[in-house]
């Protein structure tokens, strides 16, 4: 679940005709260095092969992970009783720097994109530990087991037809926010269905993971941009491990 600008096939077309995506003559390589422009101002990255730069994005994705759950272990207690006591506080905490953080990440510039990286992490490791307490350890280990099962199965997916990821990216853009705007309905006037939205929102988000990865395989091979598409996978993984646990829990 992307946020930044990217979300939206025809704007994510657009950006690439701006110098920087999908449109592989939109930068220069210089020896080591790509060289691309962001609303007029040239910044620079190092380049890598395609193996390193597909490494560099599980190596991200794999710390965003563990650097989770460690947030979710040390302060799963704290962030449960702060977020009973201040609800909206807390929730206006989490989009903050959910929003600042992935605009930093969006910089294009490895360090930046780290630290916005890691600030996002924070935001999502601290809503999952408000959450994850609240189910026995048995099923929240089922539950990551399985998102990394639909992880690999649409990550596969997508290396064998990127195209066809990348042909619903408008459609997948549009069927999320109608989702998100059917929750919060649903929500206010008293009939959410967990089983039919969580259902749903399983089945956009690990379309999600194959759009991301296919997209992440356009944009400039570096490692800020690596960055990006772990950030992209990240949330798509959290979203899928939230619906899934949620989903198990109603079976019970």
């Amino acid at each position: 679940m992307d946020n930044y600008g990217w979300d939206n096939e025809k704007n994510w077309q657009d950006e690439s005709r701006n110098g920087w995506g999908e449109n592989p003559d939109a930068f220069q390589v210089n020896g080591n260095n790509a060289v691309f422009s962001n609303e007029g101002e040239l910044l620079s990255d190092r380049t890598v092969s395609g193996r390193m730069y597909n490494v560099l994005v599980g190596v991200h994705l794999l710390y965003g992970i563990l650097l989770t759950v460690g947030l979710c272990a040390l302060l799963g207690r704290y962030m449960f009783y702060i977020y009973a006591g201040h609800p909206f506080l807390f929730t206006l905490a989490f989009f903050v720097t959910s929003f600042a953080g992935g605009h930093i990440a969006s910089r294009q510039n490895y360090a930046l994109s780290l630290l916005g990286y890691t600030i996002c992490v924070a935001g999502f490791g601290a809503l999952l530990s408000t959450i994850v307490p609240l189910y026995a350890m048995p099923l929240v280990l089922t539950a990551g087991a399985m998102t990394f099962l639909v992880l690999l199965t649409m990550t596969a997916a997508a290396i064998f037809m990127p195209n066809a990821f990348l042909s619903i990216g408008r459609t997948l853009f549009t069927s999320l926010i109608g989702l998100l705007v059917a929750e919060v309905a649903a929500m206010i006037f008293g009939f959410y269905n967990y089983g039919l939205f969580g259902v749903i929102g399983l089945f956009l988000f690990s379309l999600y993971i194959g759009f991301d990865w296919a997209r992440g395989q356009r944009y400039p091979k570096t490692a800020s941009f690596a960055v990006i598409t772990a950030l992209s996978l990240y949330m798509d993984v959290i979203n899928i491990f939230i619906r899934i646990l949620s989903l198990m829990n109603k079976k019970r």
